[in-house]
């Protein structure tokens, strides 16, 4: 079973709004076509406050819905289980690893 993922590994920085309303600036870290889900994955990791106490960065994974015109969009929750494990493995695969 092997699915072509198109990867886009720019880093980029983007502000979204908190539960609060309050700015938060946020690393792309990885961002990837899923053609089983037919979705667009985007990950996530907040600008300076990467790690926690163990120094693991924390990852936010959400869907990347384009708008009408293919312009920006908005981020959704991943909410099934199925996309879950398979992000798990494409950030596990992708972010181990080692730089050139």
């Amino acid at each position: 079973m092997s699915h072509e993922l198109d990867f886009n590994n720019e880093e980029e920085l983007l502000t979204l709004f908190d539960e609060e309303g309050n700015e938060v600036l946020y690393r792309k870290m990885l961002e990837f076509h899923h053609p089983e889900f037919n979705k667009d994955y985007i990950i996530l990791a907040e600008e300076g406050n990467f790690e926690d106490e163990e120094g693991d960065i924390e990852l936010i994974p959400m869907i990347n819905v384009p708008d009408e015109d293919g312009d920006g969009g908005r981020f959704l929750p991943v909410e099934t289980d199925e996309e879950w494990d398979m992000i798990e493995e494409v950030v596990n695969t992708q972010m181990d690893e080692p730089e050139e």
